[in-house]
């Protein structure tokens, strides 16, 4: 039983869906059981301990992050939004002459977040060489938060869980002390304010 259970737990932290609807108890525990048990297995001999498993994770979530939701929801219950249109990623192997909205920089890539009408600035060869993708037609929405968001665990987690839900896929983001920062495909930008909107409009 320990066994299945501990195997039941890795399969659920890695599923932020089925660990989501565990969370609020919004879920059949036999239908849950006998897919994965069918998943794993390929039959249903260890269908009871997973049920019994799927049950006991239930409670274990409820309890250890019930609390942590609503200090989220609370957050973001005063955070703002704005939505800045005609957007342009730019992803290079160097570093760029741009103003920039913002720009990250990892493993000697740097990912900047512009105007699209910076994207007729770069005009060199030598830059032009560096460029490895541009992405355009893009929005990029910010949430201005209160300073508490950088101890408050679980935000942007909750933003791009709920977000991916609605099938709103996030090109881009990028966390930047009480902002964070959400490029958005422009024919996704208004449901995604309309999802976000909801989240940050919540009655706690």
């Amino acid at each position: 039983m320990g066994k299945i259970a501990e195997l039941i737990w890795l399969y659920v932290k890695g599923r932020p869906f089925i660990k989501e609807i565990l969370r609020v108890k919004l879920v059949n525990y036999s239908s849950l059981a006998r897919k994965i048990s069918k998943e794993l297995y390929g039959d249903q001999k260890n269908f009871n301990a997973i049920k019994v498993a799927l049950q006991r994770i239930a409670n274990k979530l409820f309890k250890s992050e019930g609390g942590l939701e609503e200090g989220v929801l609370r957050l973001l219950k005063d955070t703002s939004i704005t939505i800045q249109t005609k957007i342009a990623v730019i992803i290079s192997s160097g570093e760029l002459t741009l103003d920039t909205i913002s720009s990250a920089k990892s493993r000697g890539v740097v990912t900047y977040i512009v105007r699209e009408s910076e994207l007729n600035k770069v005009k060199k060869a030598s830059e032009l060489r560096k460029i490895k993708l541009t992405q355009r037609n893009l929005n990029l929405i910010t949430l201005i938060s209160a300073e508490d968001i950088e101890s408050t665990p679980g935000v942007v987690s909750l933003l791009l869980g709920t977000l991916a839900s609605e099938g709103i896929n996030v090109r881009e983001v990028i966390s930047c002390y009480t902002d964070t920062l959400l490029v958005i495909k422009k024919d996704d930008t208004a449901k995604a304010y309309e999802v976000l909107n909801g989240i940050t409009s919540l009655i706690i």
